[in-house]
């Protein structure tokens, strides 16, 4: 299952996002649920997009030290390889390069949700400034997914790591 969401992790996001949100509204049209007042969605905008922005900068960071550890590690030249530690094989296989470009992904979406709540903020009508919940929810989640996406890239960077 791990692989498959792997395949397309931002489209899984998205799509979860698109899932909850249509659920959210259905529940507001019926009145089964009241949003919040609009000065509380505005200043959770302000905090998502933060906490987006500083996240998206961790995750560069982490990003550059894969990059930096790559250049010094030892290429393996395909007769003994039993020598070389197991995360200098990793860093010669397409998992390293599936793992950065999973790394910018996570950049790209924090990146997006940022820009998308500052922008709304910027530029939404006041009568339609309470509809901005629905982009805190959409925040929110796609922070999470990005930091679980994250941590499991970790965690399997880790046992590569324990195993050599």
């Amino acid at each position: 299952m791990m692989d498959r969401y792997f395949r397309r992790p931002l489209l899984y996001d998205y799509l979860l996002c698109v899932v909850i949100i249509t659920g959210l509204y259905m529940l507001h049209f019926k009145g089964i649920i009241v949003l919040p007042k609009t000065e509380t969605s505005v200043a959770t905008t302000t905090d998502l997009a933060t906490i987006a922005l500083t996240l998206a900068g961790f995750v560069l960071t982490l990003l550059t030290v894969l990059i930096t550890f790559k250049t010094g590690a030892r290429i393996p030249n395909g007769e003994n390889n039993e020598d070389l530690p197991l995360f200098d094989l990793f860093f010669s296989t397409g998992l390293y390069y599936r793992t950065t470009a999973l790394l910018k992904g996570c950049i790209k979406s924090l990146v997006l949700v940022a820009m998308l709540g500052f922008s709304l903020k910027l530029f939404l009508p006041e009568p339609y400034l309470q509809n901005i919940f629905y982009a805190n929810v959409l925040g929110l989640i796609i922070i999470a997914a990005t930091l679980w996406r994250s941590l499991l890239i970790l965690t399997n960077i880790i046992k590569l790591q324990r195993e050599g």
